[in-house]
């Protein structure tokens, strides 16, 4: 099977790539600004962990039955810390006082947040070039 996105768009829970832009944006301007001194390490982290993630379920379809089931523990773990992670930004900001409504528009589904880092890791992908 080759993926597509229209066919991404039959799924539920999906994230659409203009949902994931605005979300993404309303996270950044919440941490831009927050005044932690350390809110780039938070940010970096969930960078990092996104991209991570992204990399691993990118690959996923590549792998066989056996190198799934060995891997499935280790992506679940990523998985874990990325929304770790998100909450953790959210936190961040309201703790501040600042919007955070941008963790309750991604949800609490797992696959909604997993396809969030597969966006995060685009965005930024893209933006480094």
């Amino acid at each position: 099977m080759i993926n597509t996105y229209e066919e991404y768009l039959k799924n539920a829970s999906v994230l659409t790539v203009e949902d994931a832009i605005s979300i993404y944006k309303k996270m950044s301007d919440s941490i831009k600004a927050c005044t932690l001194e350390d809110k780039m390490d938070f940010w970096n982290q969930t960078l990092r962990l996104a991209a991570d993630y992204s990399n691993t379920r990118n690959r996923w379809e590549l792998l066989s039955t056996n190198e799934k089931i060995s891997a499935d523990k280790s992506r679940t773990m990523e998985h874990d810390a990325l929304i770790a992670s998100l909450n953790v930004l959210a936190r961040i900001a309201a703790a501040e006082g600042i919007d955070n409504s941008w963790r309750d528009e991604l949800g609490d589904n797992r696959k909604r947040l997993g396809d969030f880092a597969c966006w995060i890791a685009y965005i930024t992908g893209i933006s480094n070039r």
